[in-house]
């Protein structure tokens, strides 16, 4: 049996966690640069606030309804996240995390699974305050589906739910409503140009799609739509992966909060990007041969322009200082005056690990059997690491930073994102800790 865990509208909840006053009010969470809908409150659903709307054109109905508006605290969010996950997986060791709110796990209990799930969600709530719902089937399409329909109860009248945030489908009868009762775009895996293509074919539900011919499905719309109509059908297409693939590329990027044209700015927001993906390179154990940096205005822009360049180590590294010496060089090679830019990335490609660099044969540094364990700057950059992660972000960095991780106290930067709304960092940051008055 296969079962989802989702963390219910989970970054408002997030929120509530150290706010009371937005519990059982309409709020809602907005992307990158408060640009649009992204999390909202059952209370803000009702209010008919969509997702993904664009904030600039319902600003004046969430003030007119007294909606309360919160800018994305990802760091908090992927904290809270952590903290879920980790108490999933000591409960059960098969659990492959799909995203920062959602799990599916392998439950091999024979009987008692939707009790056993209701104390594990109990015990979510107890110990992070998150309330999370949990579906219960044979396959993941089919564990997904129970997930939604705990939440979109009212959708299934004459469906019997035991628990309120946790239900297996046990019967063919009761399946078959429950696909009879679920629009064919609201199954997972069907976008929007094969919801499209399945309405011209008459199949209106998931019932339907269930039922059609999967060779005719897989001859015109390829193996994705045969696997997720098998999967309706009970055999399982896609398995619990446990082991976490392997890392071909780590990129950091940010949106700016308003256009920049200096390169001076557009500088100083990559030096910090540079060290965050260096930083997470290195969590992997990782290094990388390839280092590509790429510039752009948005394509809204009256003069639209993007370029990037990419760089070949001759030997790998995971050195900070390395990587940002080349990044520096490459955004001088790809900027160009008289443009207003909106977003600057890094992308570190071409992994391996410490056992596997290839040194070069030209290379003053001293042959080592194990880089990993022998190699000065590796021992440095751990160091750095180790410090960061103990006394906060920024402790230690590279000196041409001159900003660093503390900018938010810096006036002078001017390419962080909006975040007008934003909430402390309340267990990410030593700044950002509640106080409690006695």
């Amino acid at each position: 049996m296969i079962g989802l865990l989702d963390c219910n509208n989970f970054y408002v909840s997030c929120e509530r966690l150290f706010n009371p006053k937005l519990s059982g009010k309409p709020v809602v969470v907005l992307s990158n640069n408060d640009g649009c809908v992204i999390s909202r409150s059952n209370e803000a659903k009702e209010l008919g606030i969509k997702m993904g709307e664009p904030f600039f054109k319902i600003k004046n109905l969430i003030k007119k309804l007294e909606i309360s508006v919160l800018s994305s605290n990802y760091s908090f969010y992927g904290d809270i996240s952590d903290r879920i996950m980790s108490i999933l997986r000591k409960n059960l060791p098969n659990t492959e995390v799909y995203s920062i709110d959602e799990a599916f796990f392998y439950l091999d209990i024979v009987t008692g699974r939707e009790n056993f799930c209701f104390d594990l969600a109990k015990k979510i709530l107890r110990w992070t305050g998150i309330p999370v719902s949990i579906g219960l089937a044979k396959t993941k399409t089919l564990a997904k589906i129970s997930n939604r329909v705990i939440k979109k109860r009212k959708d299934y009248p004459d469906l019997s739910i035991d628990y309120h945030n946790v239900l297996e489908t046990k019967s063919e009868k009761e399946l078959n409503y429950i696909l009879k009762n679920t629009d064919v775009e609201d199954v997972w895996g069907v976008g929007r140009g094969i919801s499209s293509f399945l309405s011209n074919c008459g199949i209106r539900n998931a019932l339907e799609l269930k039922e059609i011919n999967d060779s005719f499905a897989k001859k015109e719309k390829g193996i994705v739509l045969q696997r997720t109509i098998l999967e309706l059908r009970g055999i399982s297409c896609d398995n619990i992966k446990n082991d976490l693939k392997e890392k071909k590329s780590i990129c950091v990027s940010r949106s700016f909060g308003k256009k920049l044209n200096l390169q001076d700015d557009i500088r100083s927001a990559l030096i910090v990007y540079v060290q965050k993906a260096s930083s997470k390179m290195r969590s992997h154990r990782l290094f990388c041969k390839t280092i590509t940096i790429f510039l752009k205005t948005s394509k809204y822009c009256n003069k639209v322009y993007k370029n990037s360049e990419s760089h070949s180590l001759l030997e790998a590294t995971n050195d900070s200082r390395v990587i940002w010496k080349i990044s520096d060089r490459l955004l001088k090679k790809i900027y160009r005056k008289s443009f207003l830019y909106s977003k600057v990335g890094i992308i570190l490609s071409d992994f391996c690990t410490g056992n596997n660099i290839q040194q070069n044969l030209i290379s003053n540094r001293r042959r080592v059997e194990d880089l990993t364990d022998s190699n000065q700057d590796i021992k440095l950059m751990d160091a750095v690491d180790c410090i960061n992660s103990r006394f906060g972000n920024g402790k230690l960095r590279i000196s041409s930073d001159k900003n660093g991780f503390f900018y938010k106290k810096n006036k002078e930067v001017n390419w962080l994102m909006k975040s007008d709304y934003r909430s402390p960092c309340y267990t990410t940051n030593w700044c950002d800790i509640p106080k409690v008055k006695v």
